[in-house]
Formats: C-alpha cells, structure tokens, sequence
C-alpha cells in the first residue's frame, strides 16, 4: 500500500512566514535548542543536547521525509514535530505524535496546524501498518501546559491515560533486600541481551499503549541508546533453570545531569515474568537498582510509571520513597480497524 501525506503547508494557514518542510539532519541543533526554551515553560524535566536529538530522530527507524515536520520563521524554528509507530500491534495499535511550539511562536495557531497534520499523519500510519487492529493516536500532554490541553480538546482528542513522573533522594538509600528463595540478583550482562527484550516485551504485554519491541527497536531505544548504563543494571535469574524471572535497566541523561547538576539514574524498564509475579522479585529488583546507584554516587532515583497500572507498581514506588513529581496525561483519537 502507497503512503501519501499532507504537510502544514499543503493547506491555507495565515501565517505567510511559516515555512514547513521536514527534519533534516543538520537540524539537530536548532531542535535541542527549541526543545530545550520550551522546558521551563512546559515543566517535562528533560534535556537534550544535539547528541541525543540525533539519537532520536535520525536513525534508520524514522523516515524523516514523512514522518517529521520543522516549522521555521526565517532562520528561526518555530516549531518541531514527529509521529511515530511500533514495527508490531498486539490486540491495538499505538501511534505517538510528539510536538513542540517555541514559547516565543505560541498562540498563533502554529500548534494547531502541527497536531492537525500529525493526527492525519497517524491515521495513514495506522492504515498502512496496522490496519487489522484499532489504534490510538496519542499525544502526551504535560498537566502544566494549558495550551496543549485545550488544543487536544479542541481537536475533540479524548483522554485516555496519566502518567507520574516519581523520584527519591538515593541518600538515605541503606540496607540489603534479599532476594527471594530460588532467585539470583546479578548484573546486567550484554549476551543476555535478547533474553532480555524478550521478558521485556512478555512482562509488558498488558500494559497499556505498549508493544512488542523489534531487535532493532531494543538496540536503538533501550539497551543500545547513549544512555543506557549496563553497571547500574540489575537480573533476577532462577537458581534452577538459570533464566531471566525479571530485569531493572538504568539510563543516565548527561544533559540533565548538566542541567540540573544532581546526578540522576532513570529506571527505564523494571518488569517481572508473569510466572514469577507475587514473590517480591520486583522489590528485590528495585532495591538492588537503588543501592547500586547509591553506591556508584548517583543523587537521584526517577521514574514514570503508569497511574492506573494493573501490577501495583505504584505502591512498590511510594513503598520505595518514590513520590510524584510531574503529571501528564495521553490524549487520543480513537481510530477502528480499517
């Protein structure tokens, strides 16, 4: 099946010194700095150098041509968008659209006409790649940007889930936690890799919005990205079978940590093997992480987790010292299958 798509600029939009075009890969910088003018005002904690923006969008999983839209004001960029799709759909489809409009470029309807575009974007994604289930296209929206929430309203998008943003202070971090009878907590090893993906996507298969992650997604996103930290990452393995029964992965962003000048550890993914569930694998897990990145000089601990998340790990969190600091929420056009 072709794929064609409309650009922003394809219909009349009122403003005669917006020119929109797609990502190239020389725009790595111009977009790091766009995102990064946007964050105090829009409170999303993150961070990015030209390093990681490069990381993001240019790669061989991004077909920048289609999938991304810059709009620029004479040499300044106003406005910066990207909608993405997993390579697999399980019983839904999951498409994201990120989008960011340049504080000094904000209600003039730039936003408006990016989300338009990348709403129709998203809904030819689904088409040509996962037309025999329905889809979400999503956008995620900070609780404290007002702007995108209304727009998301406007454009009668619906919410479908909030997220937490949760952190603790590593310095009261003490004690050992042992692990359950039968499991081995070990560091992560490297030719476990795939083994690892694996219980990922098994761990994660009810979750909402996820989907199974390809090789190549793994490599990219996960324990192949600039951040990932494999010394503050942490398996429980079976005594008797010697396999994986859960895995806790530690990133570190180098731009927030320069930014913020605390030294942080994201949990990226912490799953536990449904077989294993109901033990205290993923508390042995969690508390494993959080000594070790103590003990490596690390000041603080964040994750995101899913509010309405089914397997209760919320309250492993909040047990854990982790307490909310940000919110959002998924906004979404619900889409049937084709």
């Amino acid at each position: 099946m072709s794929e064609t798509t409309t650009t922003p600029d394809d219909r009349s939009s009122g403003h005669d010194d917006v020119t929109w075009r797609p990502m190239r890969p020389e725009d790595a910088a111009a977009i790091a700095d766009l995102l990064n003018a946007a964050e105090p005002l829009d409170d999303t904690g993150e961070h990015l150098d030209v390093d990681d923006v490069t990381e993001q969008f240019v790669n061989d999983l991004v077909d920048l041509e289609r999938d991304t839209r810059l709009a620029w004001i004479g040499d300044e960029l106003a406005a910066a968008g990207q909608v993405s799709v997993s390579t697999a759909a399980r019983e839904q489809a999951s498409v994201w659209c990120f989008g960011t409009v340049h504080p000094d470029h904000r209600r003039r309807g730039i936003g408006r006409q990016l989300m338009t575009w990348e709403l129709e974007r998203g809904a030819e994604l689904h088409r040509n790649r996962h037309p025999d289930v329905p889809a979400n296209v999503m956008v995620n929206v900070s609780a404290t940007n007002s702007g995108a929430r209304a727009l998301a309203e406007r454009l009668e998008l619906e919410p479908v889930r909030d997220w937490f943003e949760m952190s603790c202070q590593l310095d009261g971090v003490v004690g050992e936690l042992a692990a359950p009878t039968g499991i081995t907590l070990a560091p992560y090893e490297a030719g476990r890799d795939d083994e690892v993906r694996q219980a990922h996507n098994l761990a994660f298969a009810e979750h909402f919005g996820s989907t199974e992650r390809s090789p190549d997604e793994w490599r990219h996103f996960f324990t192949g990205s600039r951040g990932f930290r494999p010394e503050l990452s942490v398996l429980a393995v079976g005594d008797d079978t010697g396999k994986l029964c859960g895995y806790a992965l530690g990133y570190v962003y180098d731009a927030d940590v320069e930014v913020t000048g605390r030294r942080q550890v994201w949990l990226g993914q912490i799953g536990t093997l449904p077989d294993h569930r109901g033990k205290g694998v993923g508390r042995a897990l969690l508390a494993a992480a959080l000594r070790t990145w103590a003990a490596a000089g690390h000041e603080e601990a964040w994750l995101g987790v899913d509010s309405a998340n089914g397997t209760g790990a919320l309250g492993l969190y909040e047990r854990a010292g982790f307490s909310v600091q940000r919110r959002s929420t998924s906004w979404a056009r619900r889409l049937p299958a084709c």
